[in-house]
């Protein structure tokens, strides 16, 4: 049976079969040092077996030896050879007694036969060596056939002896033949994880052994015989017990119980689209109005719009009476009816755009696109005098000649100078035309409303919530949504309130900009557009921040205080160098140390201010004075945790906005400092 071959990022559902681009090598045929030509590699000792240089007589490399005065041991070899189901293999090896007593000791050949989960199913044993008079040795030979369900078998010697025999036993020159596959035959891989899941994106180390698993990103596969499979019927797309949390962005997927759901858009994405509402379906295709020409889509796919030979226009605009934009169409015995103010188009259309042709224009318009109805072999239409057939107008280009409206022209005429767009039907049943107004006096849909502006946040910061203000309309509002560009991921937006939800975490910096749509019962909508800036690096109140001189001027960092209010206490450790803090909150310096340090300290003949002069200067950097603000400098306190006091500035915080700016102004390579603006303290008499 043929099975696909398996591919990169490819969502798999639990039970799919696939074969590998690139076959895994093959196992081995024979086993791996069997003769201990290569000292004890590849070789498993048990019990109290070990590895000995000892050479039988005849020159036999027997290293598997078991001494004296132990019960037993024994040696497997490592190699895991492969064998088809029900085929033979044969097993042999020497076993030397040395100067044991016939009967004290023993040794045969072993085969032990595995799942592909490595669980041992069956051992076969080889005849027991009891006597080797003279030094002689003898082998042991063990004939075994692969049992049902085994993947793989692996040889070895095992040694027994009484317990109060003095005498060592020796085992060696393992050897095994037989048929033995290297592959399963028909080797290919199953799906055996819970859940549909995606390939990665390069190809695992696929198993060689039947039965043994790997892991493919989110899918488990599991080698298997496909001559062997054994089909069950099970359902395969379960959607879960709870409703999931549907994606709000075109492309975004989401796992509900087996089923992987993406989030596609309902509006022809295609730009040659004009999303005007003067719409007729024929020959396959929907043509639609786009002032002065009348735009079609592909055949049988209306999402198309822009495929040669297949989509295109039809041009209007350049024939008779086709100066003024498209306002109505109708379909008239297979052919589109193409309206405007002043007159009407009669088009052949067709699959095939190479047959569409204009067969006729008369001086007879329509505005009123829902208001053409088609009523047994005639269309009708409301014109500006009233409701008129496509027959009698092909006959007469007077809107005063007799047709089926004009009995009701009067009536027609008064609905028609309240400036709404009536709607019609045919009532097949009654044989009878229905046209519509909206009731005399009935003030128009008014439309529901959307504004505010978001805050912005910080990446890896919960967000602290937003909710826009909603205005309904005529109707209930029903939904908010994005309906372009996108949120910064990890934010969520309550569809029903127009909530952004207070928590969620910005997983990545930079700005995003977004359009919402808040829409009512009626289908009238209102858009926003809004941005969020996610900005980096910031920290929350209460960490210590480091610093050391020589890089920018000055350095900046951002510290999240939160919407609480109350006291922000600054407290920070400076080296001997002068350095400065500076710190901004709601655009306003609220904190500001001056350079703290010793301006009479010298060193090298150079006070702070004349050196802190001398390197502004050199990298043009503007003057700066050294005014001390606190000196309370604690010689060797490098612990703000201990002693957070060392140096000390506070402001009260009135305000609900959670970002501060941190400034530090410590130019001189050499200088280092910690700082840690504090979370509002609610203050006696401070909100």
């Amino acid at each position: 049976m043929a099975y696909p071959v398996w591919q990169p990022g490819t969502l798999y559902q639990p039970g799919d079969i696939v074969v590998p681009i690139t076959a895994p090598s093959p196992t081995a045929t024979a086993v791996e040092n069997g003769d201990f030509s290569a000292g004890a590699s590849n070789w498993d000792f048990t019990g109290a077996a070990f590895y000995s240089t000892h050479v039988s007589k005849g020159g036999w490399r027997t290293a598997v030896e078991l001494p004296g005065n132990q019960p037993s041991g024994g040696a497997l070899n490592q190699t895991k050879l492969v064998v088809p189901v029900g085929k033979k293999i044969t097993a042999t090896c020497l076993i030397d007694q040395g100067a044991s007593i016939a009967g004290a000791t023993r040794g045969w050949v072993e085969v032990h036969w595995f799942s592909g989960t490595d669980v041992l199913l069956r051992v076969d044993k080889g005849n027991q060596v009891d006597s080797g008079a003279g030094g002689a040795v003898h082998p042991s030979t063990c004939e075994s056939t692969c049992p049902e369900g085994a993947a793989y078998c692996r040889a070895g010697i095992e040694l027994w002896s009484v317990a109060d025999h003095n005498h060592a036993v020796w085992g060696g020159n393992l050897q095994v033949d037989g048929t033995f596959a290297g592959l399963p035959s028909d080797l290919a891989y199953k799906a055996v994880q819970p859940e549909s899941g995606f390939s990665d994106a390069s190809e695992p180390a696929w198993p060689p052994v039947l039965g043994q698993q790997v892991v493919d990103n989110e899918v488990t596969w599991e080698a298997i015989a496909s001559t062997r499979v054994v089909w069950a019927a099970e359902p395969l797309y379960v959607s879960g017990d709870t409703e999931p949390e549907w994606p709000e962005e075109e492309g975004g997927m989401v796992k509900d119980g087996t089923v992987t759901l993406r989030a596609v858009s309902r509006r022809v994405e295609d730009p040659n689209c004009p999303n005007t509402k003067i719409v007729a379906i024929a020959a396959s295709k929907v043509f639609c109005g786009d002032d002065d020409i009348v735009r079609y889509s592909a055949t049988v796919n209306p999402l198309d719009w822009s495929t040669d030979n297949d989509a295109g226009y039809l041009p209007t605009g350049l024939q008779n009476y086709g100066a003024n934009p498209v306002t109505a169409m109708g379909l008239y015995r297979g052919n589109l009816i193409v309206f405007n103010a002043e007159a009407f188009q009669l088009w052949q259309v067709d699959e095939e755009p190479a047959s569409m042709a204009l067969l006729d224009a008369l001086p007879m318009g329509s505005t009123h696109h829902h208001a053409i109805a088609p009523v047994s072999n005639d269309l009708l239409f409301l014109a500006s005098q009233g409701v008129r057939t496509l027959g009698i107008a092909a006959s007469s280009t007077n809107f005063q000649a007799g047709d089926v409206g004009m009995p009701v022209d009067p009536l027609v005429q008064g609905r028609m100078e309240n400036s709404v767009e009536p709607a019609a039907l045919y009532y097949p049943a009654m044989g009878q035309y229905w046209l519509m107004f909206p009731h005399a006096g009935a003030p128009p849909a008014v439309p529901p409303q959307i504004s505010g502006q978001a805050p912005d946040g910080e990446y890896d910061f919960p967000y602290d919530g937003y909710a826009y203000t909603l205005t309904a309309g005529t109707a209930p509002i029903v939904r908010v949504s994005v309906v372009d560009g996108s949120l910064p991921p990890g934010l969520t937006l309550d569809r029903g309130t127009g909530t952004l939800e207070a928590g969620g975490v910005p997983t990545a910096p930079g700005s995003y900009q977004f359009v919402l749509r808040v829409e009512d019962a009626n289908g009238l909508y209102a858009d926003l557009a809004d941005e969020i800036h996610i900005g980096a690096g910031a920290i929350a109140c209460g960490v210590s921040s480091a610093y050391s001189g020589g890089q920018s001027f000055p350095t900046e960092f951002e510290v999240v205080l939160g919407t609480g209010t109350g006291t922000v206490t600054l407290d920070y450790l400076t080296g001997q160098n002068p350095d400065r803090f500076v710190v901004t909150f709601d655009g306003v310096d609220v904190i500001d140390t001056g350079y703290v340090g010793d301006p009479d300290y010298i060193e090298g003949g150079q006070t702070y201010q004349q050196k802190l002069d001398a390197y502004m200067l050199a990298h043009g950097l503007p003057q700066e004075d050294i005014n001390m603000f606190n000196p309370a400098y604690v010689e060797g306190d490098t612990n703000l945790d201990t002693n957070p006091g060392t140096m000390h500035a506070s402001f009260v915080k009135s305000s609900p906005t959670s970002m501060a700016t941190v400034k530090i102004y410590g130019p001189l390579p050499g200088t280092g400092w910690s700082a840690r603006l504090g979370c509002p303290n609610a203050d006696e008499g401070n909100p």
